[in-house]
């Protein structure tokens, strides 16, 4: 039964062609009878195109069915070369070729977006303990203060802003809203934020200028609160200085990065002295702030010297 279903589809599928061969016949005996011309002799030629017909769709259809079990004893996933050398069968084997290729790229391109969001996941949970436990210590000695609790408080909202704005920026569908902002006033409010942590380290915060620019002010916001982030945190004593002028520059007296870090400091995971020495770090900020900037046609330079500072500057590409 099931070879006569295969049979059967054949049929189905050639219906066509076994049509118009059955009316081009038909009017050839059409012509001749209306012509008036005996048909003896035309049987044997009306007979063996009927049998070379034949012998073809029964060869096609051989080879049909045969074509048909082989792909269907085939795995997926170890798909081969499957015997049809017609123009249509190699250009559906180069599909095949070509979407096996997309799959595994995808796949390694997940691989890597797991592996990446795998060690994220456990510096974070660690980093995320810190304040945690800072917080947990000053209970216990009931030696809560408002500037270490705003402090401790301002770390975790930071270390989850990284992490929900990088599993947002890998999406796909991220949709982006462009409007026209000064870039000064975002500035602003992100130091607005960060005064405590200012006042603290006694660190003064200049700004000049302004920068009328059309972009996504949400995401700006993120990019640019992650270097404004490190430059607080790795600045001692000094301040913080930000010039607009079509263009933003930041420049700390921190402690500065060490020239053979200066390269890979965009880096997915990379630390670099300061993150390992210093403080504990994701090595995610300027890995998202460089894939936001990219994103917003923005080019980001960072120039550094130790001990003396870091500069980092944002402009249009």
């Amino acid at each position: 039964m099931p070879y006569l279903r295969l049979i059967a589809r054949f049929c189905q599928e050639k219906f066509s062609e076994i049509a118009i061969f059955l009316l081009t016949e038909g009017v050839i005996v059409l012509v001749l009878y209306l012509q008036n011309i005996d048909l003896a002799a035309f049987k044997v030629a009306f007979l063996l195109p009927t049998l070379i017909f034949v012998l073809y769709l029964s060869f096609a259809c051989q080879r049909f069915i045969q074509l048909h079990q082989f792909l269907a004893r085939t795995s997926v996933e170890n798909l081969p070369y499957f015997p049809d050398t017609s123009l249509i069968g190699e250009d559906y084997q180069q599909l095949l070729i070509g979407l096996e290729q997309w799959h595994q790229e995808k796949y390694q391109e997940l691989l890597k977006f797991d592996k990446d969001l795998l060690d994220l996941t456990r510096v974070w949970t660690h980093q995320m303990k810190v304040p945690i436990a800072a917080l947990d210590l000053m209970a216990q000695t009931n030696n809560l203060t408002q500037s270490d609790v705003q402090h401790q408080l301002l770390e975790l909202d930071n270390y989850l802003n990284i992490l929900l704005s990088y599993l947002r920026l890998q999406n796909t569908s991220t949709d982006f809203r462009f409007e026209t902002f000064d870039v000064a006033d975002v500035t602003r409010d992100i130091i607005k934020k960060y005064a405590n942590q200012f006042i603290m380290k006694n660190l003064s915060v200049r700004i000049e200028g302004s920068w009328r620019l059309t972009s996504d002010r949400k995401w700006l916001t993120v990019a640019l609160e992650q270097i404004i982030n490190n430059a607080v945190k790795y600045t001692k004593t000094g301040g913080v200085r930000i010039k607009f002028d079509e263009s933003i520059t930041i420049a700390d007296t921190g402690i500065g990065i060490l020239p053979e870090d200066l390269p890979r400091l965009f880096e997915h995971g990379f630390t670099g002295y300061n993150g390992r020495h210093h403080q504990k770090s994701t090595g995610l900020g300027l890995y998202l702030t460089k894939e936001i900037l990219d994103k917003l046609e923005l080019t980001v330079t960072m120039t550094s010297q130790v001990e003396q500072g870091t500069e980092v500057k944002i402009k249009k590409n």
